[in-house]
């Protein structure tokens, strides 16, 4: 096939160690390695995709078996290996040569491939010095082809060397890796690939200017292929490599679009918006491209306002300056946090400029509200950080148009008015706190009442975070969800989405009020157990022990949680204990933190078995778990 059928990826493959591109630190390793003449049995080159991990594969092996390599060793100023002349480098060349075998694992990932390598590895190279074996996509091979690779990777004859080239270098098994001589091969820098694409377009009679050749690397992300490929696709479609031609090709928003969008988002109305989505006809450009185009507008914008100059549009850092002194560092930071969240549902959606849309009306929409409110352009959004609701200030979008000074009157009626609206928030989780009450939910109490809060209601979210130590409820408040949702809902409004954490720090002891309560309790329920007869007592462990199995047939079949252990009813003699002494019952202080009741003691032919009877009326799920855990933990 002539030179003039290949596509421009193919066309410019690179053929040597000093057209390999943006790859120095990797081909001067490789380069050291011919110079000494030593070599690793097995070398592994990860990367991404389009970076070269191929090519230098390929130029490495032509190197090692190139008949000029004694040359470049005696001096590698004057001789450069592969030199391409020899009969070894034109075989490689023309992609005949006997000792170079390349291996695509995607399509040869069983055992029986693997034998076949071993088996011809035993055969000494044809022409060269080196049998080698170039294994492209390795993480595609099974792990029993791994481990049948392994004995002749560490060991193999001294005739062969095995290259593996990956973009997913940790689908490669430990034991693979470890055998291996790993080269990284990073993305390939902007300024490399410039050059690399100005040589190439200048080569190839290409007309082209230099913002759309940058055009062109935005998009490649790092990879020659990619590169060559976009510049290909604009010479078929436009003629030119021109930014508005490459922009037009991919989809993609140019930065003079996307500032305007970003202004109308911050400082307009919805309707403008939408407008500006008619005349920009929004379902032509790539709804991804859009998207993130946003996300580093956004993360620019943050730069600036922090007065660092950003890696991106540096050409808009003035006119980011002025956007962002109308708005607040907090206001922007809430805006990429919802693109972050709203990320996950974007790219599994098919309907991606639906929600684009969505998204950036809702930002939009909030700013035109706070508008319409005649407040200030920066209005407080609490943030509830204390265990007992307290709000700090965070700020919302501004208006840009220009206001009147406040005077001193106007300036202290605000910060009233910020002072109520978190009070008002506190107020709202202690009536949450007393309409759990009012429906008999002693545990939910107990552990709401250890969270702190955080509301932002610009974003309708009310963030609930609890102590770590109190991480083994995760489950079950998931599956009491349907009982205090609908009441947190209730006073903190039907739309607020709410979030749980178990990331708090720990409490160390309950409330002295709770503790007093629950000395109390367990000094009741210890005279109680004393006043039964052992009849009585024989009647509250077979409850005891109904409540635990049905516990278990709750959980998942198998679990060693709960598992009863089996007593002789008639031999058994059972007392109440004390175990006020929270340095010895550690553990045992801990759940009765949140599961009040009484500890005592069974003695079952010689054996001593530590139970709890909860004293928890209305609550027998829980009842059920404060025995299990009991007996799990003591």
């Amino acid at each position: 096939m002539s030179s003039m059928n290949l596509n421009l990826a193919r066309k410019w493959r690179s053929k040597d160690f000093d057209t390999i591109v943006g790859q120095a630190l990797s081909c001067k390793m490789l380069k050291n390695s011919l110079y000494l003449d030593q070599y690793f049995p097995v070398y592994l080159f990860s990367g991404q995709r389009g970076c070269g991990k191929t090519t230098t594969a390929r130029v490495f092996a032509a190197a090692i078996n190139c008949q000029n390599r004694m040359g470049f060793q005696k001096n590698p100023k004057k001789n450069s290996v592969p030199c391409l002349t020899c009969d070894s480098c034109t075989a490689m060349l023309e992609g005949r040569h006997p000792d170079f075998i390349e291996i695509d694992a995607a399509s040869h990932t069983g055992v029986d491939n693997v034998r076949s390598i071993i088996e011809s590895a035993s055969f000494l190279p044809v022409m060269g010095n080196k049998k080698l074996y170039l294994i492209d996509e390795a993480h595609m091979l099974s792990k029993a082809s791994f481990n049948a690779l392994l004995k002749i990777l560490e060991e193999p004859p001294p005739s062969v060397l095995f290259i593996l080239a990956t973009t997913d270098p940790h689908k490669i098994i430990d034991t693979v890796t470890s055998r291996c001589f790993q080269l990284f091969f990073t993305p390939v820098g902007e300024r490399d690939l410039l050059q690399h694409l100005k040589n190439v377009c200048t080569q190839e009679a290409i007309t082209y200017d230099e913002a759309g050749l940058k055009a062109v690397i935005q998009a490649a992300d790092g990879s020659v292929r990619d590169a060559l490929n976009v510049v290909e696709r604009a010479r078929f479609s436009h003629g030119a490599i021109t930014q508005k031609n490459v922009l037009a090709l991919l989809g993609h928003l140019d930065d003079e679009q996307a500032v305007h969008l970003f202004e109308i988002i911050l400082g307009q109305k919805p309707q403008d918006l939408i407008a500006f989505f008619k005349k920009l006809n929004l379902t032509r450009f790539s709804a991804s491209a859009v998207w993130f185009k946003l996300v580093d507008l956004v993360r620019a914008a943050l730069w600036v306002s922090y007065g660092a100059q950003p890696e991106h549009f540096s050409v808009y850092s003035q006119r980011l300056g002025t956007l962002v002194a109308g708005s607040s560092a907090q206001r922007l930071h809430a805006i990429a946090s919802l693109l972050y969240e709203q990320e996950q549902y974007f790219v599994r959606t098919s309907a991606q400029h639906e929600l684009l849309e969505m998204v950036l009306l809702r930002i939009c929409q909030e700013n035109s509200d706070n508008n319409s409110s005649g407040g200030s352009g920066a209005s407080a959004a609490p943030s509830v950080t204390s265990s007992e609701g307290s709000c700090s200030e965070g700020d919302e979008l501004q208006d840009e148009e220009d206001e009147e000074p406040e005077d001193d009157d106007a300036v202290a009626s605000r910060s009233a008015s910020e002072k109520s609206e978190g009070a008002s928030d506190r107020t709202m989780w202690q009536a949450f706190l007393a309409d759990l009450k009012d429906a008999d939910q002693a545990l939910l109490i107990s552990i709401f009442s250890q969270a702190s809060i955080a509301c932002e209601h610009s974003l309708d979210r009310l963030s609930v975070t609890f102590p770590k130590n109190l991480a083994f409820f995760d489950d079950w408040l998931n599956e009491t969800t349907s009982v205090w949702k609908p009441r947190l809902q209730k006073i903190f409004g039907e739309a607020v989405a709410v979030q749980t954490a178990f990331t708090g720090q720990e409490t160390k002891e309950p409330p002295k009020l709770e503790r007093a309560a629950r000395d109390k309790r367990n000094e009741k329920v210890s005279s109680e157990v004393e006043k039964k007869t052992p009849r009585e007592l024989q009647s509250m462990r077979s409850k005891n022990t109904s409540q635990a199995k049905k516990y278990n047939s709750y959980r998942s079949n198998g679990s060693s949680r709960g598992k009863m252990l089996a007593v002789n009813e008639s031999s058994a003699k059972e007392r109440a204990i004390d175990v006020s002494d929270a340095a010895t019952w550690e553990r045992t202080a801990l759940v009765l933190q949140q599961f009040p009741g009484v500890v005592t003691e069974l003695v079952v032919e010689g054996e001593i078995t530590h139970s709890m009877e909860p004293s928890m009326a209305g609550a027998p799920l829980r009842a059920q778990a404060a025995a299990s855990v009991m007996r799990e933990m003591i």
